[in-house]
């Protein structure tokens, strides 16, 4: 008798189970927002001063980050008041807001509420500074479920509210130390396949952002995802333009051909794509100007959302940043 592979039967399981997965044939054909281009992405400390500068022309939306733990301080308990306030002021600003969560950090600032962390359902860093909830965890999927819902609630029906980005698929995990907390590549795949169909049963007329750039096991694991997405009309996208990462190349890059034409696609440009280095045989490295990461995006990955980072951190004297981006965002306002 031939089994299943699992990953088929996940997806089969997400499509054929009509109370928990499945979207009603009303929810599946009514339109959802849609205003592609060009977007700044604010950090989790920038306020009203940094949006109002981010709304140059030919910007359409901002999209900003929030801390989980910051959106659900207690149990149940949502505080939405910075969500509502950035809105307000992004809709007389004229601009679409994207709701950035995290529920990783690259800081001492654990990601996931208090009362998550007496459970340790969150893990640190491998290699720096930082924490990451456990996706894999059925607590973690429920209540970031719950936060979806609540956020969908109150937030699906804004006009100015574009949609919600998750984040990043890459783990930044000691394997070892994963697998010690139930890790297994097969459960995380699904439970981000679970987490993502609820984002958008949450947020049936918005928007939904999926980051994926990598999955331990290979590219194959995100494709399975994506594809179980496609009926969902989930937007796929990546955490980074970097035209010469061969990683990206190898794993990310892809799927964006692959998943043109089904999927709505998006990347970012953040801190080292201002000073990614274009390497010409014997020529020494130079970066990438804003121009050719844009074209990059546009022409290569087929981007509808192009996400432009307003912080860069560890900027070095002669690279780029988003200001340097501003002709370009004028000049092509619309693009793919």
């Amino acid at each position: 008798m031939t089994r299943i592979p699992l990953w088929l039967a996940a997806i089969l399981s997400l499509l054929l189970t009509p109370a928990k997965h499945a979207l009603s044939l009303e929810t599946a054909e009514r339109p959802l927002k849609y205003h592609p281009g060009h977007y700044i992405s604010l950090a989790r400390d920038d306020g009203h001063a940094e949006m109002r500068e981010a709304g140059k022309p030919g910007v359409t939306g901002i999209q900003k980050r929030y801390l989980w733990a910051d959106l659900e301080p207690a149990p149940g308990r949502y505080e939405f008041s910075r969500i509502e306030s950035d809105l307000e002021l992004a809709s007389r600003l004229g601009l679409q807001l994207v709701v950035f969560i995290e529920d990783k950090t690259f800081s001492d600032v654990v990601p996931i509420p208090a009362y998550l962390r007496q459970g340790r359902h969150a893990l640190p860093l491998a290699d720096s500074q930082g924490w990451i909830a456990k996706r894999w965890d059925p607590v973690v999927i429920e209540r970031f479920s719950a936060l979806l819902t609540a956020l969908g609630s109150r937030f699906d029906g804004h006009p100015g509210f574009e949609g919600v980005a998750l984040q990043e698929s890459a783990l930044s995990l000691d394997m070892g130390t994963a697998r010690a907390h139930g890790y297994e590549p097969e459960a995380y795949r699904d439970a981000l396949i679970e987490i993502l169909v609820a984002a958008r049963r949450a947020f049936p007329r918005s928007q939904v952002f999926w980051y994926m750039n990598f999955l331990e096991g290979g590219n194959a694991y995100l494709a399975d995802i994506a594809t179980a997405l496609v009926p969902h009309r989930i937007a796929m996208g990546g955490p980074d333009v970097l035209p010469d990462n061969a990683s990206l190349r190898r794993h990310a890059y892809p799927l964006y051909e692959r998943f043109k034409g089904e999927l709505t696609l998006f990347c970012s440009i953040q801190n080292v794509s201002y000073a990614h280095p274009r390497r010409d045989g014997a020529k020494s490295a130079r970066y990438w100007t804003m121009e050719q990461l844009f074209e990059f995006a546009r022409d290569e990955l087929h981007v509808e959302y192009l996400f432009w980072n307003r912080k860069n951190w560890r900027k070095p004297p002669d690279s780029y940043d988003w200001t340097d981006a501003l002709p370009v965002i004028r000049d092509h306002p619309r693009f793919n």
